[in-house]
């Protein structure tokens, strides 16, 4: 049976807009609305979606950069925007991060055995040379010679600073690593031997990832589970092969289908059409309603918002118009 390492329930996040020409200072920005998933121990949950759909924004009040406007986030049976004490540094000692751009999260002047071995001075008071082993054990578990430690971060290439960064957030033996568009920075050839690293890092150490990408192919290489965001909500929730072998909802399929196919003679297929709805005024009703392709102009698809339908498979969706594909779903 999974044990879960984190558990989002009824996630709201609303910022009050600033800085937009469209928005006034009583707008709202709906980043995040009532989302719930869950992360089972060593596995990877990816959230997708579109730029803008709230991604970034869940991880931040996960990290604790953000307060949530409702909600709660569990670690365990603790609710993380209350911990406190011994109890939030053990949080911040469990759940690390890596970023889309290493260079940009670390200190120019600062060679890479003080960039690696800051988190171990500031939470275990590692020091002398116990502390350069660790450093030098670390480097070496993300494929990185003893050699690099004495280095800048300027003198590596961009898979290698991701590198850096991974041993630093492997530093401190997390449970849970967000993963922020970890690779989309780097090159296709290199993007294969980070991912790669990855996965052998998960099953080393039994970690957990929440995968933040706009690449689905990425995804159906590292994950275990799938959850679709559009405008703040939750969309569509399952396992990653229910997702892509059977995906419910309109928009997961148009996401889908604007993968790129390398094979010349399938025929091209039409993604998503039209534009994001807008977060300070989202649509009523189905927020992606005005872009579905099955949407027919009236009824519940504009008037209210839809319910959470389950397949027998335990794949969930929240659309008006998903019983005949639950069906076809119930049937396989």
């Amino acid at each position: 049976m999974a044990h879960p390492v984190l558990q989002v329930e009824g996630l709201t996040k609303h910022y009050r807009a600033a800085g937009s020409f469209f928005a006034s200072g009583t707008d709202i920005v709906h980043a995040v609305d009532n989302v719930s998933f869950t992360i089972d121990e060593a596995t990877t949950f990816a959230l997708v979606g579109e730029s803008g759909c709230g991604k970034t924004t869940v991880t931040k009040v996960l990290l604790r950069l953000e307060q949530p406007t409702a909600g709660a986030v569990r670690f365990g049976d603790k609710i993380v925007h209350e911990l406190s004490g011994n109890d939030l540094r053990e949080y911040k000692r469990a759940v690390q991060a890596v970023f889309q751009d290493p260079y940009s999260s670390m200190n120019p002047r600062m060679r890479v055995l003080e960039i690696v071995a800051e988190p171990l001075r500031v939470h275990q008071g590692l020091r002398g040379s116990a502390l350069c082993d660790r450093v030098e054990e670390l480097l070496s578990d993300v494929g990185l010679s003893a050699t690099a430690a004495s280095l800048y971060p300027h003198q590596f290439s961009g898979g290698q600073r991701q590198r850096i960064a991974i041993a630093r957030a492997l530093a401190l033996k997390p449970r849970l690593m967000v993963l922020d568009e970890p690779v989309s920075g780097l090159d296709v050839s290199i993007r294969a031997q980070i991912l790669n690293l990855l996965i052998d890092l998960q099953i080393e150490h039994g970690l957990s990832y929440l995968l933040i990408s706009h690449d689905l192919a990425i995804v159906e290489h590292m994950s275990h589970m799938v959850g679709v965001m559009y405008v703040g909500k939750l969309v569509e929730l399952s396992s990653k092969d229910d997702f892509y072998s059977n995906p419910l909802h309109p928009y997961s399929k148009g996401l889908l289908a604007a993968v790129p196919h390398p094979d010349p003679d399938l025929p091209m297929s039409v993604g998503v059409t039209g534009e994001v709805a807008s977060a300070i005024d989202p649509p009523t009703g189905c927020r992606f309603h005005p872009r579905c392709p099955i949407y027919q102009g009236t009824g519940a698809c504009r008037a209210s918002e839809p319910l959470w339908r389950e397949a027998l498979t335990g794949h969930r969706v929240a659309c008006h118009k998903v019983e005949p594909m639950l069906e076809i779903a119930d049937a396989r």
